[in-house]
């Protein structure tokens, strides 16, 4: 009897200060709403009680539409769940919920999930809950109304120690990884080391432009190998510049959404190979999306010298069974296109096509991103009258050439996105029946 009154004693002892050291903070119950949320699997869950009472958690706000930083986010999160492998949804849980829950039903968010591999949950709900939950969190911007521009930035923590920091979703995902994995799981003071002197201290590496905005913006679903990794949410891009056209490669990192949007049939294919991940639009101007190509060719002269020759065979073998990369079928000159009234709708383009193969090329289609649709149309009489036609086939001879200039064969122009003034630039894509495509460039020209 007295053992086992000495049990039950221990045990109220043992449940009294867990219950002092659960209530020892302020972030409880009592301070988090425990309002209803919806999961992409349509389970009723409660906030508090059931996704974060007691667990190590990292909580962001997503909305499926999202062009830019959501998928960004998304992404980096991809990155940790790799790294923390199947803790993610035991001791250690990840919530991303909607801002937008009108669009972002539970059937959005499981194809939205679906689409990036992610394990875990993905949520939606009422919208003033949502906003409640966020204000609780320190995550909502209340000078902004609109909830689609909602803060980026999210929030890992431990509930039942009541350490909770507010972190980047840009962040290093070894860093987020660690935090989730180890600080907040098991935190431990670290012995400090004696001091050493700041002479003795290693040089930092010069990081260049075009390098943190690789790090920050690309490195989420790319890398600089040579090797892609499988289950890769995006193509490696090593040696990128050689397999794409340059004015190609810097309008796809400063619109693919409008690319996507117009059918480029590069942009297409990629989305079609990564799983129709959009690649999301980062606001880069013209000089961010050189630097980052200009730091991604030295990224990849750099991984060719830092290659042993037994890897640079292994890659040669490897490449052997790759399709090569095609070349320009023809080549463009004197490319121009005449400046328009602003208010006109329709709008001519001309250059010279060279063909130096041995065999006739037949041009079956060109678009643009500039305009709505492009035709090759040519003056021609009929009846007396100069009529204008369009030309359903051009064929470019070979070791040939075909002109499209003034007062005769021309592009035709179709619905600008936006008006074009002297200096702007266009960019084509040539379609050819071998199936094969070709970008162009053309300057706008007052003539």
């Amino acid at each position: 009897m007295k053992l086992a009154s000495w049990l039950v004693s221990a045990g109220l002892i043992w449940l009294t200060m867990t219950n002092a050291l659960a209530e020892s903070h302020p972030w409880g119950k009592a301070y988090f709403p425990d309002v209803f949320l919806t999961t992409e699997q349509g389970k009723k869950v409660n906030f508090f009680d059931d996704l974060i009472k007691d667990k190590v958690v990292a909580i962001n706000f997503i909305y499926t539409t999202c062009p830019d930083t959501c998928p960004l986010e998304t992404a980096q999160l991809m990155r940790v769940q790799n790294l923390m492998g199947d803790r993610i949804g035991k001791d250690v849980h990840i919530y991303s919920i909607t801002t937008d829950p009108e669009i972002d039903t539970p059937e959005v968010l499981q194809a939205y999930k679906k689409k990036f591999g992610a394990k875990w949950q993905f949520l939606t709900g009422k919208e003033e809950d949502i906003i409640e939950i966020r204000r609780k969190l320190g995550l909502y911007l209340e000078e902004i109304a609109d909830s689609k521009n909602h803060n980026v930035s999210m929030i890992i923590g431990n509930q039942a120690t009541g350490q909770w920091m507010k972190r980047s979703p840009f962040e290093n995902p070894h860093v987020l990884a660690d935090q989730l994995g180890n600080w907040l799981s098991n935190w431990k003071a670290t012995p400090l080391k004696q001091a050493d002197d700041y002479a003795n201290a290693p040089e930092l590496r010069s990081v260049s432009k075009g390098e943190q905005l690789y790090r920050t913006r690309c490195s989420t679903c790319h890398t600089v190998t040579g090797n892609e990794l499988p289950g890769a949410l995006g193509p490696d891009l090593k040696d990128v510049a050689q397999h794409r056209e340059a004015t190609w490669l810097l309008n796809w990192l400063r619109a693919p959404d409008q690319m996507i949007k117009n059918k480029d049939p590069i942009a297409l294919e990629l989305l079609a190979k990564y799983n129709n991940l959009t690649m999301p639009n980062m606001r880069l101007n013209q000089l961010e999306a050189q630097d980052i190509l200009d730091f991604i060719a030295q990224e990849s002269d750099r991984v060719d010298t830092d290659l042993t020759a037994a890897q640079r065979r292994k890659l040669r073998r490897s490449q052997i069974t790759q399709p090569k990369v095609k070349k320009d079928q023809v080549a463009v000159m004197n490319a121009w296109i005449r400046e328009a009234h602003p208010q006109d709708t329709v709008n001519a383009g001309y250059f010279t096509l060279v063909n130096i193969g041995k065999e006739d090329l037949k041009l079956t289609g060109v678009s643009s991103t500039g305009y709505a649709s492009v035709e090759v149309h040519e003056m021609a009489v009929s009846k007396g009258m100069m009529k204008m036609r369009e030309v359903t086939e051009v064929i470019i001879p070979a070791m040939g050439s075909l002109d499209l200039a003034p007062g005769g064969k021309h592009l035709m122009l179709k619905k600008p996105f936006k008006a074009l003034k002297k200096g702007d630039r266009v960019d084509l894509v040539l379609a050819f029946a071998n199936g094969s495509s070709q970008h162009v460039t053309l300057g706008v020209e007052a003539r």
